[in-house]
């Protein structure tokens, strides 16, 4: 049994680091064009592979995937949808394609979260984590080169990720999960301390200021509201008032977006993502209900990218804004799936951050936080093949009360056998 449940967590361990997009260099053609709507064929062959083998884990616990779906409407419903999206887009095979890649990367979430509690999930994550560091750092040293930011990606490093931003999202998560899991041995905080150093090196080398943002605003939240509303019991609607008039504040004192962005080493436009909003959200108005197919526009998917392309003047692959990207992939109908869904999370995990005594209880909070931020200027809500999606969706299921428990009962019955194998009474001498 001990066998199994290593190589059960290796797998899931192999799956992260790969959804992570660690390994995607080392598999990928190189030859790919950027205007291309087919992929990387390697790429595709090694995730089909994880997913098969995260389908097959799936299986043996189909009554707690069944379950996780039926408690989680939201995320069911939004999978469907994806699903179907393919009726009425305009590349019906590409649209089906990614929409099974985001039902793969869900499903491995839901897998995660049948068969562990948040504190064996964190410490999967963290030795995916710690392999993709590793690795980028080695290549760092052996081949900075090749370590360095694609070409027209800006400064920074990317190391054995794809592009200098998916390094910086990695990292970012990996920072999260490393702070939530504390350690009691001496050797064990050395290891924990070298890396979150290592992962805040990282973070800053990729010059990735939407992700270092976000993993700054998380925690600092997450401490807000375990500090200031826990210990002092400060309402939450007066938090939020404090809030609305700091930034009112600072309005009228003529603190703009512009001075933060300088403050932060950026264009008031966000490096032109602002004219990039603008026209994605004309476009979500040609078809506001259904959009156009699950991650069906970008590159050529649809006719009317090409239209945003040249108002813009450049080719983004993305609308650089999660919920303009739903919007824009499954309409105003998978907009208010994702609200409803993050919701849920909201409520789940702002329970269990309040009734909770530990570190780890504020992760499901931490993880809430770090998607809305994350998602102002990137795009992992549903998206496929994304790890911090597969993260959210393992949150979601796993701060739910009723799988808790049903976890909870799984780690006491051996226990419980063993006790009461113990307690049988000895054959008595006459």
């Amino acid at each position: 049994m001990k066998a199994r449940a290593a190589i059960e967590k290796g797998i899931f361990a192999l799956a992260a680091l790969i959804l992570s997009g660690a390994l995607w260099r080392l598999f990928s053609t190189g030859g790919q064009s950027q205007s291309s709507t087919d992929g990387d064929p390697r790429t595709q062959i090694l995730l089909a592979i994880v997913y098969f083998v995260i389908a097959i884990l799936a299986a043996l616990r189909w009554r707690d995937t069944v379950e996780s779906l039926s408690h989680n409407l939201a995320l069911a419903c939004l999978l469907l949808l994806a699903c179907l999206s393919p009726l009425w887009a305009e590349s019906p095979d590409l649209v089906l394609r990614r929409a099974l890649g985001l039902v793969g990367a869900s499903l491995f979430g839901i897998a995660l979260a049948a068969y562990y509690p948040f504190k064996e999930q964190l410490e999967i994550l963290r030795w995916a984590f710690r392999l993709g560091a590793t690795a980028t750092l080695l290549l760092f040293i052996a081949s900075p080169s090749r370590a360095l930011s694609a070409p027209g990606g800006g400064g920074g490093i990317r190391g054995v990720y794809p592009h200098k931003n998916i390094l910086g999202a990695a990292m970012a998560l990996a920072f999260l999960v490393e702070w939530y899991l504390r350690e009691h041995q001496s050797w064990a905080k050395i290891l924990r301390l070298l890396s979150l150093c290592a992962y805040g090196a990282l973070l800053i080398a990729s010059d990735s200021m939407t992700s270092i943002v976000t993993a700054v605003a998380a925690l600092g939240t997450v401490w807000t509201v375990r500090t200031i509303y826990t210990r002092f019991q400060i309402p939450a609607w007066a938090l939020g008032l404090f809030l609305v008039i700091g930034v009112g504040a600072a309005a009228l004192m003529g603190i703009g977006a512009a001075d933060v962005m300088g403050l932060l080493g950026r264009s008031s436009d966000l490096t032109g993502r602002t004219e990039l909003w603008r026209t994605v959200f004309e476009s979500i108005l040609d078809k506001p209900l259904l959009g156009f197919g699950f991650s069906g526009f970008w590159k050529g998917a649809s006719s009317s990218s090409d239209n945003v392309q040249g108002q813009i003047g450049w080719a983004p692959t993305y609308s650089h804004n999660g919920y303009l990207e739903i919007s824009l992939s499954l309409g105003l109908v998978g907009l208010l799936l994702v609200i409803w869904l993050l919701v849920i999370l909201f409520k789940r995990s702002w329970r269990q951050a309040e009734e909770g005594d530990s570190v780890l209880d504020s992760w499901p909070l931490a993880v809430f936080f770090f998607v809305v931020i994350h998602n102002i200027t990137e795009c992992t809500i549903a998206w496929q093949n994304c790890l911090e999606w597969s993260v959210c969706v393992a949150t979601v299921i796993g701060c739910d009360p009723r799988r808790r428990s049903v976890l909870a009962e799984d780690q006491e019955e051996p226990h419980e056998s063993l006790e009461e194998g113990a307690s049988l009474p000895e054959p008595e001498c006459v």
